[in-house]
């Protein structure tokens, strides 16, 4: 806690001395620590120095603003005293209430927990290097613009690929057909050979401008067959342009691993009978 912030509580003192509540609080929260600072107590319950610091950093309050520091306080003591009173009601204790407070709960310290693996894990400039190498090289030094139309099922694409062909109908008579079927035909913008599935991207290697590809595209659950409509040379993009997503991308994959490894330790126990099994017991 800063001096700052120590000094402006003083401010409050008048405030407080009207509003606080005396003697042991009946509802104490098992999240109070003996350590931590109460500023206020509503109805015995506690308003603490950190709810307040938590206020101000996500509403952009610092310490030098004494006004908007009374107003979270006093918002804080209201909803404190509005919070008691539902819990007087029984309304806190509904299985509404409780099942949400709880998944709240994991929702909060999952966040931190994923925020403490962020700043304990540190990509390597070796790891960061060795990525943008490998996705340069899987790009290649051509990039493409295509024409595909879609098929929901590979048979039906493979069938029309070999018609296309043998010269029983063209690219343009396929567009035709899935246009008046409902199907998608369409335009690509600029791709690289990353983007594409590697033995697709082997294969529109080898295609000439303007032919069919040798090949259905499989993309979202759907086949495509693609016609190859133009070509450039790609330039990729300096490292320092891309550096940042690659090590957000890396530090994803750490963090996921990492929470993979913790689910697959947890102990598990289910509770309630699975399909089609007895309970336990008598």
């Amino acid at each position: 806690m800063s001096r700052k912030l120590l000094i402006r509580m003083f401010l409050f003192s008048a405030t407080i001395s009207i509003i606080a509540g005396c003697g042991e609080s009946e509802q104490a929260e098992t999240l109070l620590q003996p350590d931590d600072v109460v500023l206020v107590e509503v109805d015995g319950e506690p308003v603490t120095l950190d709810m307040l610091e938590f206020l101000m950093e996500g509403q952009g309050v610092d310490e030098e603003n004494t006004e908007g520091m009374r107003g979270l306080l006093d918002e804080l003591i209201r909803r404190r005293a509005v919070a008691n009173r539902a819990t007087e009601q029984g309304l806190s204790t509904t299985p509404e209430v409780r099942a949400e407070r709880m998944v709240k709960d994991i929702e909060i310290q999952y966040a931190r927990f994923l925020e403490d693996l962020e700043r304990e894990n540190s990509i390597s400039e070796e790891e960061i290097r060795a990525v943008y190498q490998a996705q340069v090289e899987r790009a290649g030094n051509r990039r493409f613009q295509l024409v595909t139309i879609e098929f929901p099922a590979q048979a039906e694409a493979l069938e029309q690929l070999n018609s296309i062909q043998s010269g029983e109908l063209d690219f343009d008579q396929a567009i035709d057909l899935a246009t008046a079927d409902g199907r998608l035909a369409r335009s690509t913008g600029w791709i690289d050979a990353s983007q594409v599935p590697g033995d697709f991207a082997a294969i529109l290697e080898q295609t000439q401008t303007g032919a069919v590809v040798d090949g259905l595209l499989p993309y979202e659950g759907q086949w495509l067959i693609v016609r190859l409509a133009d070509t450039d040379e790609l330039v990729p993009p300096p490292l320092e342009d891309v550096r940042e997503g690659i090590r957000r991308t890396l530090l994803g994959q750490q963090i996921q691993s990492t929470v993979d490894r913790i689910f697959e330790s947890a102990t598990i126990t289910p509770m309630l009978p699975l399909d089609g099994e007895a309970p336990n017991g008598p």
